[in-house]
């Protein structure tokens, strides 16, 4: 068995196990590696980082003075689509072998692939998220997460083998399949729970797998009884929006939307009083920013609910009727389905702990 990335750091002293378990609470609300978040708690340093993570997964960690200044040639090795879709980046290069920093340097697919559509000889090396995160930015224009392609025809050539390779192994497993019981009845099939129901969006939320089907699940309850909303993440002394739902003419614009939490809003005074709100928007400049951003009129009368584990708020629902003006409806359905989301969240984090 690999020694796992927190044992590790544990076990060098670097972080204790309390802030093993903050940064995995953290994990599972904002997302992420879990060194991720215990460099954002500033628990460890990338240097620390880079070493338990060589460690655990075996390979050696790229050198961060070499990927401050990556040849252009060798970039050029490894086409923008493939480095987007694995996260990963060439940073030296001698004939036909490439060094590839890779988020993920046991992904042998990845590895695989990378080597066939290119032809090259892939090294693996490891690195941190968040440099990765930079380094796709600098190298290859690819945006940077909130958080922090034309191929030549020899490649599409490469591209279209691999595909053909990768189907032929998928039929030669699939060539002899399991043969159906006699008289087989398949099992009636219950209908998928409603999302819009109070109790269908209760029993999504009981067994959401993670922090994208609990914000589905939210958002599509809360649209079906309001036209907008935002949840608006709220991550230390800084707030920004995470998902969108609803009338917004632009919601594309949500991923530039980010403030300080101490800034006057209604993000503030509910994240600071872990209080509902229901009542009329301020018409300051945050305000007014973040409506235009999206798109759409600015709303008479809004509805914004706190989210919170253990009194602390990391979620704000936001939810408004600009469009058509009408009252707000269900207001208390939405109150306890989003105290439901927040319970799924907890449970997240508790199964996480338990695993760890």
């Amino acid at each position: 068995m690999r020694p796992k990335l927190t044992q590790y750091l544990i076990d060098k002293g670097y972080v204790t196990e309390e802030q093993c378990s903050e940064a995995l609470q953290r994990q599972v609300i904002f997302g992420g590696r879990i060194g991720t978040n215990l460099l954002e708690l500033f628990y460890v340093n990338e240097e620390e980082l880079l070493e338990a993570l060589s460690h655990t997964l075996r390979v050696p960690a790229a050198d961060p003075d070499k990927l401050k200044k990556i040849d252009p040639d060798v970039i050029a090795r490894i086409p923008e689509d493939l480095a987007r879709k694995y996260k990963v980046c060439p940073f030296a290069a001698e004939r036909n072998r490439v060094h590839l920093a890779m988020v993920d340097p046991t992904d042998m697919e990845a590895v695989d692939e990378i080597g066939f559509v290119t032809g090259q000889v892939i090294k693996p090396y490891v690195t941190t998220e968040a440099a990765m995160s930079f380094l796709l930015e600098r190298c290859y224009g690819i945006r940077r997460d909130r958080r922090f392609i034309s191929m030549p025809e020899e490649e599409k050539r490469r591209r279209r083998e691999w595909e053909e390779r990768k189907k032929a192994r998928a039929a030669e497993q699939a060539a002899v399949p399991a043969a159906p019981p006699a008289e087989a009845v398949p099992a009636p099939q219950e209908p998928a729970p409603d999302p819009t129901t109070p109790d269908g969006a209760a029993a999504l939320l009981a067994h959401a797998a993670n922090r994208e089907e609990i914000a589905a699940t939210l958002l599509a309850f809360a649209n079906f009884r309001l036209e907008r909303a935002v949840l608006f993440l709220v991550k230390g002394k800084e707030v920004q929006v995470w998902k969108t739902g609803g009338v917004w003419k632009r919601p594309d614009a949500a991923s530039t939307i980010r403030f300080p939490l101490a800034d006057p809003s209604v993000v503030h005074d509910v994240a600071e009083s872990n209080r509902p709100y229901k009542g009329p928007l301020l018409p300051i400049e945050l305000h007014r920013k973040i409506v235009e951003a999206l798109g759409g009129p600015f709303p008479p009368e809004v509805l914004a609910l706190p989210l919170a584990i253990r009194k602390r708020v990391f979620l704000v629902l936001y939810g408004d009727n600009a469009v058509s003006g009408d009252p707000f409806r269900e207001v208390d359905r939405i109150r306890q389905v989003t105290l439901k989301a927040a319970l799924a969240f907890e449970v997240l984090v508790l199964r996480a702990k338990i695993l760890f």
